[in-house]
């Protein structure tokens, strides 16, 4: 799509979720836009699988407007097309990542009231097991397998395609999960608007990015930024290709073989490549490394310019390649802000930019603006923001000042010139591999175990992760357990990736405090910091 076209359809708020495809294609005509299973894919194909599954929710299962659908299955691009049918059908989309414990996709769908759920049969039989491990009246088997499970429905040839749904752009069409302060999944409600939110970031790449572009994604379908990345992708004309999950090797094959020229992530997933110390020519063709969900470190960031490059000179000269840094919340629809370190700004890597139309503000515990080199809390606005989470508004709208910004809990500065600074966290949360790990819900777990009488959680630095998620305990009088049992009991409540990689346990009275009683974390990461291997 043509910058032109892109600053139309970011200007068209009658363009939404619902008929964003159907706009695109209509715009546009057909073009490629993905390559899936070694082979293009077009726009066509996409409108048509979409509208399949859009009338399959409508005519077969009968989905009202407003009736939410969770997505828990394998991660892969189909994960996307029943997201976009959903919303388009009408129906409030709620993906969940396929790493979730049976535990916590019981504790979410009773939450949320979901009772509709898409999902195939590896996840089935890995994590369900059996139809009544979950509150569910209608399951959907969505996979390849020849054999539909008792009990199941499965989209099949469907009539003509229905028109898409006309819904309201403040709507809530999908619910993300989210950790809240109290540590438990909970469920930003998210409305159109919302999602194409930052949709003038289609017209800023543009000079960086376009429909002769092929980015390699490698982020879970569950997670805010991979949808809002192929949103704006899509508008964008940037064709993708997809990791159902991150593999070294395998990202480095597919970049070789298909000539990838943008490699979207999280520094947990660049870490890994970088230090894998890869062979320059099998990067070469990249010309944009794309970063979300957490801080790049420096170090990553400068070997990570080493490969491929934005252009290349007579004489083997070459213009490394330029560095997006993505910064975003759920809460906020994904993408807010945006940092573009090239050659030309030196250290430009550490600060960014809000897309339009998001304001950003450094603003102190009592929402005055700071001036430029003070720290304080990045807050943000936009017209009609108005977070909330699924059955909870009123949790939602404590996280907005009295005069409507957004506390997003992150410390930052600002530059004379209004670029943001972000310098670390206000939030009690472990940072992971691009995942948020709450330290009251390790807790929480660990206290489960009957031999458990007090425990801590907190991060230790990794040098891939950023941080790994760890816990100390005290054992109740009389009680034994080892640190292995206590690390299997984490390993089947939790995600994977929420798990503890290590639990200590200490003497009774040993886990340190203040006065008041409250645990003093940073002691016990002080103490343990050396001891991860």
């Amino acid at each position: 799509m043509s910058i032109i076209g892109r600053f139309q359809i970011s200007r068209d708020r009658n363009v939404t979720v619902a008929n964003l495809v159907d706009e695109l294609l209509r715009r546009n005509g057909d073009c490629e836009v993905s390559i899936e299973d070694g082979r293009p894919r077009r726009l066509a194909e996409l409108h048509s699988e979409v509208c399949s599954l859009d009338a399959f929710l409508r005519r077969t299962i009968a989905l009202r407007p407003g009736r939410l659908v969770a997505i828990y299955r394998t991660n892969d691009p189909l994960c996307f097309r029943w997201f976009l049918a959903i919303i388009r059908a009408g129906g409030i989309a709620v993906p969940l990542n396929p790493l979730l414990s049976l535990a916590e996709v019981r504790r979410i769908l009773a939450d949320s009231g979901t009772d509709i759920l898409v999902t195939d049969k590896t996840v089935f039989e890995r994590s369900i097991g059996q139809r009544s491990a979950l509150p569910i009246r209608t399951w959907i088997q969505a996979d390849e397998e020849t054999e539909t499970m008792d009990g199941f429905e499965r989209a099949g040839e469907t009539a003509a395609p229905l028109p898409p749904a006309a819904i309201d752009a403040a709507g809530i069409v999908a619910v993300f999960h989210t950790s809240g302060t109290s540590g438990f999944p909970k469920g930003a409600a998210l409305s159109s608007r919302a999602l194409l939110g930052a949709r003038a970031s289609s017209v800023l790449v543009g000079p960086l990015l376009g429909r002769k572009d092929l980015a390699l994604i490698a982020l879970p379908w569950s997670h805010i930024m991979a949808v809002s990345i192929a949103l704006y992708g899509l508008m964008a004309g940037i064709r993708g290709c997809f990791l159902d999950h991150f593999d070294v090797a395998r990202a480095l094959e597919l970049v070789e073989r298909f000539r990838v020229t943008a490699f979207v992530g999280v520094p947990a997933m660049f870490a890994r490549l970088v230090n894998s110390d890869p062979d320059p020519a099998r990067l070469a063709t990249i010309r944009v490394w794309l970063s979300a969900s957490d801080h790049l470190p420096l170090g990553v960031r400068l070997r990570l310019r080493q490969f491929g490059a934005l252009a290349r000179l007579p004489g083997g000269w070459r213009v490394p390649p330029v560095l997006l840094n993505c910064y975003g919340m759920v809460e906020l629809g994904g993408l807010a802000m945006l940092g573009i370190e090239t050659s030309l700004f030196p250290g430009s890597g550490d600060r960014c930019f809000p897309v339009p139309p998001f304001r950003i503000r450094v603003a102190d515990e009592n929402g005055r603006r700071l001036p430029a080199g003070v720290t304080g809390e990045c807050q943000i606005r936009r017209r009609g923001l108005a977070p909330h989470y699924w059955k909870d508004e009123a949790h939602g709208q404590a996280l907005l000042t009295p005069d409507g910004w957004l506390r997003t809990g992150d410390l930052a500065q600002r530059n004379r010139f209004g670029m943001i600074r972000l310098v670390g966290r206000m939030k009690d949360v472990i940072k992971s591999g691009g995942y948020s790990v709450y330290v009251r819900e390790l807790e929480e777990t660990m206290l489960a175990h009957p031999a458990v009488a007090r425990a801590a959680a907190f991060g230790l630095p990794h040098n891939e992760k950023g941080e790994i998620p760890v816990g100390a305990v005290e054992l109740r009088g009389g009680s034994r357990a080892s640190e292995a049992e206590l690390l299997d009991w984490c390993r089947h409540a939790l995600a994977a990736y929420k798990a503890p990689r290590r639990i200590w346990i200490l003497d009774a009275g040993s886990l340190p405090q203040n006065h008041s009683g409250k645990l003093l974390r940073r002691a016990l990461q002080e103490r343990f910091s050396g001891e991860t291997a």
